[in-house]
Parts: C-alpha cells; structure tokens; sequence
C-alpha cells in the first residue's frame, strides 16, 4: 500500500509490504517532526492528531469519545487507527514559540574553542541553540524547534520507557538528526573544526549519548555517567569535526539543565536567591551565601499541555493569556492572532491565567470544584463527555473538572518542594531575595495568577524574576568563559540534593498545598 503524507515541507510517499499498519508506527518511522504523543502512545490524551483520509480502520468508541467534533472534519488520532491501503496523512503545523538567548557575550571571555561554537539546550519539549563566532564575540545565528522525541511520549518517564522496551537508538536518532541538520544550516560555510556545549535534564543527555537509561527508571535512581567535559563518542554526521562538551548533572532528575541555569540564573551572586524550573519534572535551586541546595518534584505535564482536554504546547493559535474584566466578561490573548480571537488550545500560561479567573469569579471553588450553579448563571456551564466543563468565554476553550484537578496536583508538587527545600535549609520563605523563573514557562507566566492558585508561595509574590532561557544562558557561559565551565564542573560537587520522595515534611505540603488558597 502507499502512503503519502504531506507536510509543510512537501510530501513524502512510503510504500509498505504489510496489510495494515498503524499511523503512529508509520510517521515515526519517516522520522517526521509534528506528531506529539504526549501518552506515548496509550490512547488516552487524544492529542496526536492528523488528518487522514482514504483506507482506514474504523473508529472506535474510545477515539470517538477523544475527538469529539474534529472526527467530522477528518481528523483522526495516530495511535488509534490503522492504515489499511492506501491513503494520505496530513500533520498540521504551527509555529512554536521557543526561547533561545540574549546575545550577550560573557565578560570574562575564556572560550571553549578558538572557531566557533554551539551553545544547545535540550528540553524535554523544546530545543534550543545559538552558534557563536569565539573569534569576533558575536552571534552568528540562533534556532528552536520543537524536541522530535515527543513523539514517543511527553515526559522522561514515558521515554524512558520506550529506551526499555527498545527504542532508546530511535530516539537518539531523532533528537541527533534533527539537530544535525539545524547546526549544518547554521554554520554553513564555516571552517570544519568547532565545538558545542549541549546541556539538557539527565534522560535527554542520556538519549543524546547513547547510555543506557534503565538506572533511572527505579530507586536509588543512580547517576551512572555524569558527564562534565568532551563526549569523543558523540559525533554529528554533517560536522564530523565538532567536538561536543556535555555539563555535569547535579542528580538523576536534577539534570546538567539545572548546572546551567544556576550559571545563567545568576542566583549564586549573594543573598538568598531560589531557581524554579517549572514543568513536568519541576526542578529547584536554593543557594545562600554560596550553600546550595536542590530538589525535583514531579509536576506531572499539565503546565506544558499535556494532559489537559484542549491543552497545546505555546503554539500559534494556544490561548496564552486570560483574565476576568473589572466591569464583568473575560479578556484574552491568542499567540500569532489578535486579542480575543478564538482559540484552538490552550498553553500552560494561559491555563493557569484561566483557573485563577475562574476562582475570582467563584465559577470553582477552593476544593476545586466546579460550581454548576455560578456556572449557569453566568452562561458559562458546560459539559463533556458527560461531565462538569466550563467555557472560557467566547474563546472557544473550555476547562473540564478533570483538568482543574490536574492543576491542583501540578500546583501543589511545585508550591510543596519550594516549601521544602527552604525548610530543608531552614530559611523562612520571609528572608527569600529573590525567586527566578527560568524556562519560557516561568517567563510568559502571570505572577499575580500563579500566586492566587497556588503555585508560588504568597511570602515570595513581590520577589519573583523571569529569566528566561537560564539554561541555554549558562550553556553559553561555558562556551565563552573558562571561569564558568569551572564554576559548572563544582556545583553538582556543592549541591545539596533533597530526595522528596521519603519526606514526610514534603507529602505533608504536597497535601495542604492542594487545595486552591481562599480569596
């Protein structure tokens, strides 16, 4: 059978000897970016979406029940139907907003190399790099896109996973071909020799690396290759000849990420200054008068789509902000369309924009119920899939009981290991200088929003400081000073790391944190 799938970049026509084949199976194997498996494949988020027409199985009720209304526009889910003849796929793509850099040189200017050099931050949803010329102290050129593994699921778990079960070198395929070819284009024309600093969470440097990830899908969790100079065997087709520089993690889920955004978060310059890299494996900081201490809780996906009934990644068409008007109605902002369009999803800022409207407005209440009576009043009341939802205005998104909950656990994980790793340290949230937000969740993120559901402390609300892409910054860092790759290589040695999975102070937050704070 032959199947044709078209893409924004042109088609590509695959001719399969077997009778079926499922179009999850068959996108993965063209090594296609566009297709996100947030579940890994389960069948149960409903996001891998592609439109699909000619000889394919029959939808089953379960699908049905995920795609709702898109079923009739041909909209089918990859994971849950079967190509039985020929037939053509469509992705749909839009455009990710993705922070890269500042294009700020490093004072103390010690490079790496003596060419020029990639700084690259490997996210679990999003990649990011910029390339340097270390001769002139300029910028050549920047890039992001979003990380192709997400095919094979949305957090390290799920890829983990699918390493276990097999597929760790189609992963690193993945992530090292797409990034072959952005680093190619980039430093065309430039002389052989280079060299790149690529920093990422564990599992994504472990997947880059080829190492074997089993010991961190179980307790004691161990850290097996800590990395932390020149990685000889890791070799990029296109640039045979750049030599790649991998930063030391701190622990197994406190990656080589945090190493650098510790350096990029500037949070080590005095005082008491705590990083939060907020998503699905949130991950903290705490440093005082050179002292640090750092902790990862499990947040879970639902602060970057997953998991949420019409949750996107930041991409065009992502409702990214909304708030209640003062005179009555809501107000909201839609990314690449003008305020007030409507919404094809919703993004992790605009989600937790939504619930603290939602709370103002007495729509949910603390337990995080939503009120069927203030609902219908105010015309917002819905449902689906036979239970509570409630419309976010005009927007065309709506918010189901189950992702109010999802937030609730999001919320109370973060809120809880900040509170611990200051008890742990014994500092009072009062004697905090500063709260840094790094990541471009923690940059689009409403502060006032945050602290009415809960996710930040209110003691830190007047304290809190986005900074960007901290960990591509401190990427860069490396590249640039030689006192920065060696303040890099002595943090992991410094850290103190908290495990909050046996702290009872910790469940005893993660419990009271749960539910929403009052008005």
């Amino acid at each position: 059978m032959t199947i044709t799938i078209e893409t924004a970049k042109g088609k590509v026509v695959r001719q399969l000897s077997q009778e079926k084949a499922a179009l999850s199976q068959i996108l993965q194997e063209a090594g296609l970016p566009g297709l996100d498996m947030p579940c890994g494949g389960r069948g149960v988020c409903g996001k891998c979406r592609v439109i699909a027409s000619g000889a394919l199985s029959a939808p089953t009720p379960q699908e049905l029940r995920l795609l709702g209304p898109d079923y009739d526009r041909g909209i089918r889910l990859a994971c849950m139907t079967w190509a039985e003849g020929d037939c053509i796929l469509r992705l749909p793509e839009r455009q990710a907003h993705i922070l890269t850099g500042s294009g700020e040189a490093a004072g103390d200017w010690k490079p790496l190399g003596e060419t020029w050099g990639f700084a690259v931050d490997i996210g679990t949803t999003t990649v990011a790099l910029e390339l340097w010329d270390l001769r002139e102290r300029k910028r050549l050129g920047s890039a992001a896109f979003s990380n192709p593994q997400s095919a094979f699921g949305a957090d390290v778990i799920s890829r983990i996973q699918a390493a276990l079960e097999g597929q760790g070198e189609a992963l690193r395929q993945r992530i090292l071909q797409e990034l072959d070819q952005v680093m190619a284009k980039l430093a065309q024309g430039l002389s052989p020799e280079g060299v790149a600093v690529i920093t990422g969470n564990t599992t994504m440097l472990y997947l880059l690396a080829g190492t074997d990830p089993e010991p961190l899908s179980h307790a004691p969790f161990a850290l097996t290759e800590r990395f932390g100079g020149f990685l000889p065997g890791l070799v990029f087709p296109s640039l045979p000849k750049m030599r790649c520089f991998l930063p030391q993690p701190i622990a197994a889920f406190v990656g080589a990420d945090i190493t650098c955004s510790i350096l990029g978060g500037g949070i080590r310059k005095g005082g008491v200054r705590l990083l939060a890299d907020i998503g699905t494996n949130g991950e903290m900081a705490l440093c005082r008068d050179g002292s640090l201490w750092c902790c990862s809780t499990a947040a879970g996906p639902a602060f970057e789509g997953a998991g949420i009934t019409m949750g996107s990644a930041a991409v065009e068409g992502a409702l990214s902000r909304f708030e209640r008007l003062p005179e009555g109605g809501f107000s909201w902002s839609v990314i690449g369309r003008p305020d007030n369009s409507p919404a094809e999803g919703i993004c992790g800022s605009g989600l937790i924009d939504s619930v603290a409207a939602c709370l103002e407005s007495g729509l949910v209440d603390e337990t995080g119920r939503i009120d069927p009576d203030v609902g219908e009043e105010a015309g917002l009341y819905a449902t689906y899939g036979g239970k509570p939802a409630l419309r976010l205005g005009d927007s065309g998104v709506l918010l189901t009981q189950e992702d109010f909950r999802a937030v609730q656990l999001a919320k109370a994980a973060i809120c809880a290991g900040i509170r611990s790793l200051l008890h742990e340290a014994g500092i009072p949230p009062e004697q905090v200088d500063e709260l840094v937000l790094a990541g471009g969740f923690g940059t689009y993120l409403r502060r006032e929003s945050a602290v009415r559901i809960g996710l930040i402390p209110p003691e830190l609300s007047d304290r809190v400081r986005p900074a960007g892409n901290a960990a591509l910054a401190g990427a860069l860092l490396i590249l640039q000073s030689a006192a920065a790759c060696e303040e890099g290589a002595r943090i992991p040695k410094e850290a103190v790391t908290l495990e909050l999975s046996t702290s009872p102070y910790f469940m005893d937050q993660y419990v009271e944190e749960m539910l929403f704070p009052e008005s």
